[in-house]
């Protein structure tokens, strides 16, 4: 997964309210690692149902360029959270709202059935 398509997504999702772009990268690189250790779990659980490798702990950026282990079924879901931090960093706290819940809403969706016996 590219880092750097996640950021303009959410960049392009918040077009009218991120004045300039070159001042956030700074944050969102920071605020990038948050979202991946709250994700990390969702990760972990996509790659045990198709059978990869776990990761040992939440990835890690240090810029907003490459490619990060993420399953795709997380893309759409981590650009509306990366919005969702951004707007919020931004005082937009209605959009920012709207946009967490989208996030949630989505990571919610990827998370797999997993069956269990009830007694």
């Amino acid at each position: 997964m590219n880092v750097k398509e996640i950021y303009e997504n959410a960049l392009a999702l918040s077009i009218s309210r991120i004045d300039e772009e070159d001042s956030m990268d700074f944050y969102a690189v920071k605020l990038f690692n948050i979202l991946l250790a709250e994700i990390h779990i969702y990760n972990n659980q996509l790659k045990l149902k198709k059978g990869k490798p776990l990761l040992d702990k939440a990835i890690i950026i240090d810029k907003l360029e490459g490619k990060i282990d993420c399953e795709n079924e997380l893309y759409a879901a981590l650009s509306y959270g990366l919005a969702a931090k951004l707007l919020a960093a931004q005082e937009d706290v209605n959009l920012a709202a709207l946009y967490n819940n989208q996030y949630v809403t989505m990571l919610e969706a990827t998370s797999p059935f997993v069956e269990m016996e009830v007694e």
